[in-house]
């Protein structure tokens, strides 16, 4: 008897990553890359006519925040398993990303064999994200208290994606551009992220961001 096959479908801005997983994949009897789009918007297109069993989900796309995209997709198809593909660090990330309603988390520096799993795991109906991102998952949804991992737990979603732009070297116009919002907005949120990590300066703001997003530094409770 034939092994059943599942259609995925990858969102990613970069096309070399779409390259590089048809040809990871393309081992695997039991994936059919059906799919593949390189923005938000032909994301929500494309989900109007195509019904894949799993999509992969990069966290930076060039019209969006990937956060928000799982949240769109997890909103209008809720039992559409979401699987995030992406260089920015679980720790940071991954409980967000569970939140907007994937289902599992994988670093793009990890092993294939890793990925692979990740996408067998959720295709049979479980999570996969890291032991520390699961607990914290489980924890929440019974109700219990649990210490913040940093003081980058009291910023918002936007106000993430905005200190995870700056931490990659995007100055304001070029936040502007890309979370198509004001320039005046994103002062404002800038300001606020100052405010809640208790930064004295814009200066200062773009150093944790650095230390944060490349170099995965995360700042302690004061």
């Amino acid at each position: 008897m034939d092994r059943p096959k599942y259609s995925l479908m990858i969102v990613d801005d970069h096309p070399i990553i779409h390259s590089a997983l048809e040809t990871l994949l393309a081992s695997e009897e039991t994936f059919s890359i059906d799919a593949g789009a390189t923005s938000a918007a032909e994301t929500v297109e494309m989900l109007k006519t195509t019904n894949p069993n799993l999509i992969i989900i990069d966290l930076s796309l060039g019209d969006s925040d990937g956060t928000y995209l799982i949240q769109k997709i997890h909103n209008q198809y809720p039992k559409m398993p979401i699987l995030v593909y992406s260089m920015s660090e679980e720790k940071l990330f991954g409980e967000r990303a569970a939140r907007a309603g994937a289902r599992g988390y994988v670093m793009k520096t990890s092993k294939p064999c890793v990925l692979k799993e990740a996408i067998h795991t959720i295709l049979n109906g479980h999570l996969f994200f890291s032991g520390e991102t699961t607990s914290r998952i489980i924890k929440k949804q019974a109700g219990r208290p649990i210490a913040p991992l940093s003081m980058l737990d009291n910023l918002s979603n936007r106000e993430m994606d905005i200190f995870k732009l700056v931490g990659e070297g995007l100055d304001t116009l070029q936040i502007s551009n890309q979370l198509n919002i004001s320039k005046n907005t994103v002062d404002t949120h800038r300001i606020n992220i100052r405010k809640k990590l208790e930064l004295s300066n814009g200066k200062a703001l773009d150093r944790m961001a650095y230390e944060v997003i490349l170099q995965g530094k995360l700042p302690k409770e004061k």
